[in-house]
């Protein structure tokens, strides 16, 4: 049953369903069988209108839609960037599909990326800047629309297993959100539906991890690790003192420091001086 709160749907979440896949591991590789993956992009779409379809037989599910999540959180456009900063943060969700409260199409994708790019990451911080004259308690409230990725790909009910793995290979999304045919949204199929575990493909930790990382420091300002984290798209960042590692500080951490509220005054660059301990 879904719940309308705060303009987000809620639903709970499920446990991951296990199904056959063409992705497989040979020679510790990963392979996956090549398709002409059929997806569209949100603001092409849009543009469009609804997909108009010749007969009635593509109304028939793919095999996607046994893995999809039906019930999704999502968000609306008019949304403040703090309460779906908020809504991540509850659920571990680093994408919440945005949409339409009338139509229920889908309208975008809020990444936790770009608020952390909002928040002095990139970019997104001039609006903060520019529009909200600095004012940090003002800039929050701003509808997510400002912010979210309008151009995010989806597929529609009748795609594929391959079709997800070659978008998610091709488009480094890690949730990908499903349409019926008229844009509304149907379902997401994550990562985590779709790729097998490393215990499935029997490799170990040592023959996937990166030897050249990115690290931070204790002390590091909220806006440094935001600016370090979008520039070198990390969603982690191990915390370094004296050559040893004290901790890790997560996308969620800051997220989470949004949520809380406890800002040291209203000026941007005072609030995003706040320092990781």
């Amino acid at each position: 049953m879904t719940n309308k709160t705060h303009g987000t749907r809620q639903s709970n979440a499920r446990a991951p369903q296990k199904f056959k896949s063409n992705v497989s591991d040979k020679g510790g590789r990963i392979k996956i069988k090549k398709t002409n993956t059929n997806y569209s992009d949100v603001s092409k779409t849009m543009e469009r209108g609804p997909r108009e379809f010749k007969s009635r037989a593509s109304d028939k599910e793919g095999e996607i839609m046994e893995i999809a999540e039906r019930n999704v959180i999502t968000t609306y456009p008019t949304t403040p960037v703090k309460d779906v900063s908020g809504l991540m943060s509850k659920h571990d969700f680093r994408r919440i599909p945005v949409t339409d409260p009338g139509t229920g199409r889908l309208e975008g994708m809020a990444l936790a990326m770009d608020i952390l790019d909002f928040l002095g990451g990139g970019e997104k911080y001039n609006i903060i800047l520019n529009e909200y004259g600095g004012n940090f308690l003002s800039a929050i409230n701003c509808h997510i629309r400002r912010i979210m990725f309008e151009n995010y790909s989806f597929l529609d009910r009748q795609a594929s297993f391959d079709d997800v793995v070659e978008i998610i290979l091709k488009k480094h999304h890690s949730a990908i959100p499903v349409v019926d045919n008229e844009n509304k949204l149907a379902g997401i199929v994550t990562e985590r539906d779709i790729l097998p575990t490393a215990e499935n493909l029997g490799i170990s930790v040592g023959d996937v991890m990166h030897d050249d990382i990115i690290t931070s420091s204790r002390g590091m300002m909220i806006s440094d690790v935001s600016k370090i984290m979008v520039r070198g798209r990390k969603r982690r960042l191990p915390v370094i003192e004296n050559d040893r590692l004290i901790g890790i500080v997560t996308v969620f951490d800051v997220l989470r420091f949004l949520g809380r509220g406890e800002f040291k005054g209203t000026i941007a660059e005072d609030v995003l001086s706040t320092r990781v301990e």
